[in-house]
């Protein structure tokens, strides 16, 4: 059986644009750090992929750093980005981009002036305060009910989740760096319910042997299968990690 942490990253400066982690959040990470080391296997592989935002990539970082520090034994890969565990995806130029990228760029326009393109009015319904409503959790709280024909849906970052799952090293304990909207749709697909917000460095359980797995989070778990057939309206080559990844600001 295959182990997957699909792991919150730590507190960032905030969501404008595509920026790294507080001190506070390198305290979230080193904390996850030596809860990890304190129950890994002795002498287990670990694969750290990370999605590509500086605060996924931080996370990774220092829980790598953390278990090295901690767990000689353990054979800790190297840092690698894997665009399959990315965050919600908005799609502008014809490009899926991650959202606070676009977040940076909204903030160019004159703020709710006439005449701006239709992708910024789709973002300001989304989140029009780019701080507070974020903080609260308010943004992804309508992205997990709302349908908008900009951001990709929840059902959607499931289906990647699972491709870049399908991916990783099966004899290894994978520790995935990535986002809460990744943690929330991919939880909601396989609990059958919205179980909310994840926090910093909270993560996602999964075990599986390639056709069957186990969902676990906060306490509830889930039997589903390990999706390898994709519905007739979603286009496969979205799955693919490098465009997405190649596509930022």
């Amino acid at each position: 059986m295959t182990r997957v942490l699909l792991i919150r990253h730590g507190e960032t400066h905030g969501y404008f644009d595509d920026v790294g982690l507080t001190e506070h959040g390198e305290d979230q990470v080193r904390a996850k750090a030596a809860e990890l080391a304190a129950e890994l296997p002795a002498s287990a592989t670990v694969v750290l992929p990370h999605a590509p935002t500086a605060r996924a990539t931080a996370t990774a970082r220092g829980l790598r750093e953390g278990l090295a520090g901690r767990r000689p034994d353990l054979h800790l890969g190297e840092l690698y980005t894997e665009g399959r565990f990315d965050s919600v995806q908005f799609l502008h130029d014809g490009a899926a981009r991650e959202s606070s990228g676009v977040a940076a760029h909204r903030l160019r326009f004159e703020e709710n002036g006439d005449g701006v393109p239709d992708w910024v009015a789709a973002y300001d319904r989304f989140d029009t305060d780019y701080g507070a409503g974020s903080r609260l959790g308010g943004p992804i709280d309508r992205w997990m009910d709302l349908v908008s024909l900009h951001f990709e849906p929840p059902q959607v970052i499931a289906y990647r989740a699972w491709a870049g799952i399908r991916v990783l090293d099966p004899q290894a304990v994978a520790l995935v760096s990535t986002h809460s909207a990744l943690l929330r749709g991919f939880a909601a697909a396989a609990l059958g319910h919205d179980p909310g917000e994840a926090r910093n460095l909270e993560h996602v359980e999964v075990v599986h042997d390639g056709t069957h797995a186990t969902v676990t989070f906060r306490g509830e778990s889930a039997e589903v299968g390990v999706p390898t057939e994709l519905p007739p309206w979603l286009d496969p080559s979205y799955l693919e990690a490098g465009e997405r990844a190649a596509h930022r600001w």
